[in-house]
């Protein structure tokens, strides 16, 4: 048996690179997805633990920060995650991963509004009682091209996308062109693949806050430049993405007040404050006639371990630097506080798209601690007891990485049941064009009128046809090869529509499941 003494001797001959390869082997893994989702730990196990003789056992120094990247790589790189992106935001549709909540409730907002009217079909409520989105309304020209949930799906891809390029302009003045570059692939690199609080926003089907993210940083360079008129134009079209955006304006006063610019601090602060305050608790609840409604859940104190352990997925792959230098990391405390102050736990989970304004501001004021506190961070580094640090960190930075791109996209490929189910609603889409429908979550996305709803089953079992304009739905369009969110037990559903007399079913199609009702 080796002895310590022997093992670390072993350690200490082995290259400087091993660590290196085996790191690197692990990330390949994890992006390409061989083996499934976990076997990526096994190489980055082994890299660890070289990583371990390399800084450690030997002291050398970290090499991990050179600012001498291959430009043309990372061009090639990102034109193939574009590519990627694009194709799984195209296929997600006609694989069946969209719903009705949320891209067929936002497009079909949308696609009403290009005919005038301000009505969610699918809640069947004012648009306005929802959300407030009327920046949404850019998107009507579109819609009267050809309605699809592709408008909206696709810009938030190209939203998100754009980042690196916003970055790399957002920082010319800031710092030297090698580190600028470096700083824009990195921030895209953790925005985009690493960082999951904003890859799963960015990967969520479609929130009107999923726009915001290059627009934050655009909006951010217009304060700093002082270019009111533009930074008016930037922030307008931002508070009509969602009622909550104000937040914005509030983590940018309070970054100003912490950076010692007072006035303009404490202007836009109040202002945001005010905004924010008079959406939410004004503005809302007149749209909404003064009801309760279910999305606005305050309770700061429910659920403080969910809560707690939520900052830590937060921070973690972040280094912990936006609290460490918290005068940079004030930037996106506001966005952060919405989160938090929230008694949903979904908003507090870094698994649905609630993040995509805090993990947006938060990467910001890490390039800001990058280019202002390098040496600081430098010398800490040189320390041997933070080296030791810096390697726990890798090992929980590795274990929340999120599904690679590559995987999604996987994921995304449409099956011969989902072809077939999509000639079917084509099919049945020119054959009863105006009768109004009931349908199932994942078949919303795919067809757009104004009398429709989503199909729900109670807690019986009992799939009740749901009253559209205080008439039965005409038709009930159901498949069990697709997901069928809010039908739980879609057999006892199925059974208590063959029971419903007023619906007969339709032997028309082979994979669409379609109840007519027997009398108009």
């Amino acid at each position: 048996m080796l002895s310590v003494d022997s093992f670390l001797k072993y350690l200490k001959k082995l290259t400087l690179k091993t660590s290196h390869v085996w790191l690197l082997v692990s990330l390949i893994v994890w992006m390409v997805g061989i083996g499934g989702s976990d076997l990526y730990a096994m190489p980055a196990l082994i890299g660890l633990i070289f990583l371990f003789r390399d800084i450690v056992i030997n002291d050398r120094p970290l090499t991990y920060f050179s600012t001498s990247i291959n430009h043309r790589l990372v061009k090639v790189l990102y034109f193939l995650l574009i590519l990627v992106v694009l194709a799984k935001t195209l296929l997600s549709l006609y694989s069946f991963s969209w719903h009705i909540f949320d891209v067929g409730s936002y497009s079909n907002v949308v696609f009403n509004l290009s005919n005038g009217l301000n009505y969610n079909s699918f809640l069947q409520i004012p648009a306005t009682y929802d959300h407030f989105t009327p920046s949404l309304s850019l998107f009507v020209p579109l819609y009267w091209i050809g309605a699809s949930v592709h408008w909206l799906t696709f810009a938030k891809a190209l939203s998100y996308l754009s980042v690196p390029l916003v970055v790399y302009y957002w920082l010319k003045d800031k710092t030297g062109s090698k580190f600028r570059f470096s700083l824009s692939f990195l921030f895209g690199l953790w925005m985009l693949i690493l960082y999951k609080p904003a890859v799963s926003s960015s990967f969520f089907e479609f929130s009107p806050s999923s726009l915001a993210p290059p627009l934050i940083i655009l909006s951010f360079l217009l304060m700093e430049k002082r270019r009111w008129f533009l930074f008016s134009l930037t922030m307008l079209f931002l508070l009509g993405l969602k009622e909550h955006m104000g937040v914005i304006l509030i983590g940018y006063g309070l970054f100003g007040i912490f950076q010692k610019n007072y006035r303009t601090g404490f202007t836009i602060a109040a202002f945001g404050f005010f905004v924010t305050y008079m959406m939410i608790f004004q503005v809302m609840p007149y749209f909404r006639d003064y009801q309760a409604f279910g999305n606005t859940q305050i309770a700061p104190f429910q659920d403080i371990p969910g809560k707690a352990i939520y900052l830590v997925k937060l921070l973690w792959p972040l280094g912990f630097l936006p609290l460490l230098f918290w005068r940079y990391g004030i930037l996106a405390v506001p966005a952060i506080g919405v989160n938090l102050l929230s008694g949903r736990p979904g908003m507090y989970s870094t698994g649905f798209h609630y993040d995509d304004i805090s993990s947006t501001m938060l990467l910001m004021s890490c390039m800001l601690i990058f280019i202002e506190r390098r040496t600081i961070l430098a010398d800490w580094l040189g320390n041997k007891w933070l080296k030791g640090v810096f390697i726990i960190w890798i090992f929980g930075f590795l274990t929340q990485l999120p599904a690679s791109p590559t995987r999604k996209l996987i994921y995304a490929l449409p099956k011969s049941t989902h072809l077939n189910l999509l000639e079917d609603i084509w099919n049945f889409e020119n054959k009863w064009p105006n009768s109004s429908l009931a349908v199932q979550s994942a078949i919303g996305p795919h067809i757009h009128r104004t009398d429709m709803t989503i199909m729900t089953q109670q807690s019986s079992g009992a799939c009740v046809p749901p009253k559209i304009n205080g008439m039965s739905a005409d038709i009930i369009l159901l498949s069990p090869d697709v997901g069928h969110y809010m039908i739980n037990d879609f057999e006892k559903c199925i059974e208590s529509l063959e029971g419903n007399t007023e619906y007969k079913l339709l032997n028309t199609f082979k994979y669409l499941v379609v109840y007519e009702r027997a009398t108009n």
